[in-house]
């Protein structure tokens, strides 16, 4: 008897759980390589690193993609020689989320002859996130624009996720 009344309290409690936390069980991530760079000969602005893509239950887009990687202007402290001379611009990555078309959520980290790493979530706020673009652009430091961009680089949710 005390098996069964034992028995019975850890189902009662693995089926709360469950329906207190639905997507936990199936709640998975697909992480996306991810790259894009200033557009110039010398390259001096680049990022790369991995986006999260949240998996669930639900057909829906999941709550917010993970971002993780760098940004990094040259000239960089390690580059052998004068690859890229120092041309008083820094580099800054700008990643925006979109669902069905609309802008959710937008983030940007900056470099200057440095490697800066980052970690963070976009678009956790939003119901979902369905495309990523990423964008290196270039900003003078001490003088006046013009300011240059690379190419934008679209990237998908992934079938599954």
């Amino acid at each position: 008897m005390r098996k069964a009344r034992s028995a019975a309290i850890l189902t009662a409690a693995a089926t709360a759980a469950a329906l207190a936390f639905p997507g936990a069980a199936h709640a998975a991530v697909i992480s996306q390589a991810f790259a894009a760079d200033s557009g110039d000969s010398c390259h001096y602005g680049s990022s790369s690193g991995t986006l999260g893509w949240q998996v669930g239950p639900s057909p829906l887009p999941g709550p917010g993609v993970a971002v993780s990687g760098k940004v990094a202007d040259r000239p960089l402290p390690v580059d052998p020689g004068a690859v890229c001379r120092n041309d008083g611009y820094s580099s800054t990555v700008t990643f925006v989320a979109y669902l069905s078309g609309a802008e959710v959520d937008r983030q940007s980290r900056t470099a200057d002859n440095a490697t800066v790493t980052f970690s963070f979530t976009l678009g956790a706020a939003a119901k979902g996130v369905d495309r990523v673009d990423v964008q290196v652009c270039r900003n003078p430091v001490i003088t006046l624009p013009p300011s240059y961009c690379g190419r934008a680089v679209t990237y998908l949710r992934p079938a599954g996720a």
